[in-house]
């Protein structure tokens, strides 16, 4: 019983608690895009691809902002925001620009 409470305790500190949060935020991003777009049918596997690696960059932006400033790095903590934050918001545009549009309003029927 004892392990099990050092266990729990272990987990859900201060800065282990804050990495569990990001990665659930990052499974929950991931899961309400990809419903999303399956819903409105536009969902591939490029764009899904995409939205994966945004998540997870900006996941890593946040914990890299969020240890560099509990280490007392702000200069790195700036960067961070800086690099990989861009690199997030490249990826999500990226994911944007291959979703599938549909087009069944343009289709002509010949003929009719």
């Amino acid at each position: 019983m004892h392990l099990i409470a050092s266990l729990i305790k272990w987990v859900f500190s201060l800065h282990q608690l804050v990495w569990f949060l990001a990665g659930g935020i990052m499974f929950s991003s991931m899961t309400y895009f990809h419903m999303k777009l399956k819903e409105d049918n536009k969902a591939n596997k490029l764009n899904f691809t995409f939205i994966v690696l945004s998540a997870c960059t900006f996941a890593f932006t946040i914990l890299w902002t969020y240890d560099s400033y509990i280490e007392n790095e702000v200069r790195a903590a700036n960067m961070g925001l800086l690099v990989f934050g861009g690199l997030a918001v490249v990826f999500a545009i990226l994911a944007y620009r291959f979703t599938q549009k549909n087009n069944e309003s343009e289709v002509e029927i010949e003929g009719h």
